[in-house]
């Protein structure tokens, strides 16, 4: 065991969460060496290393159900009451082998982005637990476990939030926050590695052309049971589109796997791009926004966070929003005539993980 452990407690909901979490781990094993990490989450340990080299210690754990979904664009209401009955009855249990854990393991600070599990396991041993997220559940879920059967689970979530040490709220989130000692905290995204100019030429596009280049990527949902989108128009545009989508177009398109070619990673290919068409969350919206590239967000019915997240993207940079109706009926034109990829921009801060690592190793008090 090396001289400080750290749990950093992940919900494995959405892939923003686990990119800006190994970002912000990255970073402070980086100011701190002498650091071992342990990374409790889901994800499997190889889509880890890809931001995280080793080593670290990596323990599956499913802290909550999150939203359940019924396919990328729709909430399951009833699907996420019955997961969270379930999560209810098994709760008692689950706080106890994580309180062991940490007792155990020898772990002396929690980060969380954002298990409240984790946050009162880390309260229940005495020691710090430092929230890292733009929102928290008990927000989330508050239009969804609404009353009966499910009534107070929403304030048990928050009351476990409230015994964190600290909570810094990162950008596309409420200001409120369960959590008494809250500050924002600047923006954490992952960083391209590859120039835009060396990202067409591995996928063999033109290297110059005045025709914009827009990636369409809805993000990580199997589209087998889509219908077939028939993309009328766009001229001026050679669309990217990512995760084998039943789409074809009149403007010249490229249709790639989930698992890209050729050494791209995918925030390679948002710098690359003019324009973005995506479902907006966390992390395509921090992506778009730290490489200046426009984001065009499909319509979320009843995902709580998408029109707070649309709003405030909406003040960094150019901007559209495309209903779910057009989007399926390919008529996607007058969305990118709306949307500029020129600017303007606000200023986004390229240091944000270091940032947020400094001030975890301050409240954790880490040796120098």
């Amino acid at each position: 065991m090396q001289d400080e452990r750290i749990l950093y407690a992940i919900t494995s909901h959405g892939l923003g969460h686990v990119t800006r979490s190994l970002a912000v781990a990255r970073a402070l094993r980086d100011l701190h060496p002498q650091v071992e990490w342990v990374i409790a989450t889901t994800v499997a340990r190889e889509r880890l290393e890809r931001d995280l080299p080793p080593p670290f210690v990596w323990r599956p754990v499913a802290y909550e159900p999150g939203v359940v979904q019924s396919g990328a664009f729709h909430v399951d209401r009833d699907g996420t009451c019955d997961a969270y009955l379930r999560w209810r009855a098994d709760y008692p249990a689950r706080l106890r082998e994580e309180t062991e854990f940490l007792q155990s393991s020898g772990c002396r600070a929690v980060v969380a982005d954002v298990p409240a599990l984790a946050v009162r396991a880390a309260s229940e041993v005495g020691i710090p637990a430092v929230a890292v997220a733009n929102f928290t559940w008990d927000w989330i879920l508050a239009p969804i476990l609404d009353g009966g059967p499910t009534a107070g689970i929403v304030e048990a979530l928050a009351a476990d939030y409230a015994r964190a040490t600290l909570h810094l709220r990162l950008p596309f989130g409420p200001e409120a926050s369960p959590i008494a000692r809250c500050e924002a905290a600047p923006l954490v995204s992952r960083r391209a590695r590859l120039a835009p100019v060396e990202v067409r030429r591995r996928l063999a596009l033109p290297e110059r052309e005045p025709a914009r280049l827009v990636v369409v990527c809805p993000g990580g949902w199997d589209a087998r049971d889509w219908r077939p989108i028939h993309v009328r128009g766009c001229r001026g545009v050679r669309f990217v589109t990512v995760g084998d989508l039943p789409v074809r177009a009149e403007a010249p398109l490229l249709a790639l796997p989930h698992d890209l070619p050729s050494g791209v990673a995918f925030t390679d290919l948002v710098a690359a791009a003019d324009v973005v068409i995506a479902k907006p969350g966390y992390g395509i919206a921090s992506e778009c926004w730290l490489h200046r590239t426009a984001l065009i967000s499909i319509e979320r019915p009843a995902f709580r966070e998408s029109p707070l997240l649309i709003d405030e993207f909406a003040r960094c940079g150019p901007s559209a929003a495309i209903g779910l109706d057009p989007f399926f009926a390919g008529e996607w034109e007058a969305a990118l005539a709306g949307v500029s990829s020129r600017g303007p921009w606000s200023p986004a801060p390229e240091d944000g993980a270091e940032r947020v690592a400094a001030r975890i190793a301050e409240v954790c008090a880490l040796r120098a």
